[in-house]
C-alpha cells in the first residue's frame, strides 16, 4: 500500500505545487519560506552540535514540547518543524533564540529525502501529528531514531484505520518507541497494530500552572477560548440576553487569529460592538477579541468562567481544559471531546467542569452559576484541585531521549 501511496503523491506533484502558490496568494503560506515545503533549507546548520528534531503539526502540539525545549536547547540544536504559518509566527515570537524553525516538507519522497539529508538529525520526536507515510519510511530507511510522543487516534479515525490496519501498523513500526496520549488511545493503537504502546501521561499536561488561590475579584468576566469556525457566533447568540442582563464582559480568543475579521463582522451583525485587545480600543464594548498569541493566561486569571471551544461541533475533538482549570475557572465544554475523553471523564466525576450537549444549554448553566456564587466557588475550587494533580512522568521521557540521542 505504501507503493500505491507513493505513486499517487508523485502523480499529484503538479497539483501540490499549484496549491502552494494558491495558498501563498491567499496568505495561508509563507511567501518567503515556501521552498521549505519542498525540503529546501532556508537557514545554515551548525555541525558542532547534535540535532534534536521536534515535529509538531500546529501550535497546540508545539506548546506541549516546551519542557523538552527548556531542558535541552542549551545542549542540542533543536530543529522544530510545523505545518502552519500561525505556528511559525508563534515560534518566531516566543522561541526565536531557542529553536530553529522550518516548515516540514510535503509528504513527497524526494522532498523528504532532501530534508533529511541536509539536517541529519540525531533524534526525532514526532509529537501527536498525523502519520506521513513517505517521511516515516525515509526515516526508517536512513535508520534515524524516532519516538512518537502523545500518539492518539480518535474513535472516528480508529474506525477508518480498521480498513487499512496493515498500512497503519507499518507506518507506526518506523518508530523506536510509541507513547500514547491516554489509556484509551493506548488501547485503540494497540488493537490496530499489536505493537507495544507505552503510557506515561499526556505531554500537553506536563507544563501546567500550580496555583493555590483563585483571587477572582469580578463575577461578570467570561472567557470564550479556543473556538473554531461557527462556534463563536453560536455561543454568543445563545447567551446574548444574559450578556446584556448581567452586563458581562466577554474575552474571546479564537483558535485561529486569521479568522478575526470574519468573527468581528458576524458579531457586529448581532448588534455587538467589538474591541480588539491589541489595539486597546473602546473598553465599553461587551466583547473584546484577543487577537495575539500568548495572552490566554492573562485572561484566565481574571475570568470566573471559561467556555472552551473546539468541543461544540464534530471532528475537532476539544481542547485542553486543565489550563483554564489551573487558574480556578469553571470550564463549560461541549460534548465532542474525543481528544481529551479521559481527562473530561475524571473532571466530571470530580465535579470540576460542566459538559453541555448543545449551544442552548450554555446559557442555562451560565445563569445558574451567575445567580449562585456558592456553586461557582465550589466548582472553581474543585477545578483548581484537579488541575494540581500529576498528569505526566517527564523523567521517564527524559531518560529515553538521552538514551536514544546518545
Amino acid at each position: 500500500m505504501l507503493k500505491i501511496y507513493q505513486i499517487i503523491t508523485n502523480l499529484f506533484l503538479p497539483l501540490i505545487i499549484v496549491n502552494i502558490f494558491i495558498r501563498i496568494y491567499m496568505k495561508k503560506e509563507d511567501r518567503v519560506r515556501f521552498v521549505e515545503r519542498f525540503g529546501k533549507p532556508t537557514v545554515k546548520k551548525n555541525n558542532e552540535k547534535k540535532i534534536l528534531w521536534i515535529h509538531a503539526a500546529s501550535i497546540g502540539e508545539f506548546k506541549s514540547s516546551d519542557l523538552i525545549i527548556e531542558r535541552y536547547y542549551k545542549v542540542f540544536d533543536i530543529l522544530v518543524t510545523t505545518t502552519t504559518k500561525s505556528s511559525a509566527d508563534y515560534i518566531n515570537e516566543f522561541y526565536k533564540n531557542k529553536v530553529i524553525h522550518q516548515y516540514i516538507p510535503f509528504d513527497v519522497s524526494m522532498w523528504c529525502s532532501r530534508f533529511l539529508n541536509f539536517w541529519n538529525p540525531n533524534l526525532i520526536l514526532w509529537i501527536e501529528s498525523d502519520i506521513w507515510p513517505n517521511m516515516l519510511n525515509k526515516i526508517r530507511e536512513k535508520d534515524f531514531n524516532c519516538l512518537y510522543l502523545n500518539a492518539r487516534i480518535s474513535p472516528n479515525s480508529f474506525k477508518k484505520w480498521k480498513n487499512a490496519k496493515n498500512f497503519y501498523r507499518n507506518s507506526l513500526k518506523n518508530f523506536k518507541k510509541i507513547f500514547a496520549q491516554s489509556t484509551d488511545d493506548k488501547k485503540r493503537i494497540h488493537e490496530l497494530t499489536n505493537l507495544q504502546i507505552n503510557y506515561i501521561g499526556n505531554l500537553k499536561l506536563a507544563n501546567k500552572n500550580i496555583n493555590s488561590v483563585t483571587n477572582k475579584n469580578q463575577s461578570n468576566i467570561i472567557m470564550i477560548a479556543s473556538t473554531h469556525s461557527n462556534e463563536e457566533i453560536e455561543i454568543i447568540k445563545s447567551i446574548k440576553k444574559t450578556i446584556s442582563e448581567f452586563n458581562l464582559k466577554i474575552y474571546l480568543a479564537p483558535r485561529h487569529p486569521e479568522r478575526i475579521n470574519t468573527i468581528k463582522h458576524e458579531l457586529n451583525k448581532e448588534g455587538f460592538g467589538i474591541s480588539l485587545e491589541s489595539k486597546k480600543e473602546d473598553n465599553e464594548n461587551n466583547i473584546v477579541i484577543i487577537d495575539s498569541f500568548g495572552k490566554l493566561d492573562k485572561y484566565f486569571k481574571i475570568s470566573n468562567l471559561v467556555i472552551l471551544g473546539g468541543s461544540f461541533l464534530k471532528n475537532i475533538g476539544g481542547h485542553n481544559p486543565i489550563e483554564a482549570a489551573s487558574f480556578g475557572c469553571v470550564v463549560i465544554s461541549g460534548k465532542y471531546v474525543d481528544n481529551w475523553t479521559n481527562i473530561y471523564e475524571d473532571m466530571v466525576k470530580a465535579n470540576s467542569c460542566i459538559i453541555v450537549n448543545q449551544f442552548e444549554e450554555i446559557d442555562i448553566k451560565m445563569r445558574k452559576l451567575l445567580n449562585n456564587n456558592y456553586e461557582t466557588n465550589r466548582i472553581q475550587k474543585n477545578a483548581l484541585e484537579f488541575s494540581n494533580s500529576s498528569f505526566f512522568e517527564k523523567e521517564k521521557l527524559f531518560k529515553d531521549i538521552e538514551v536514544y540521542i546518545n
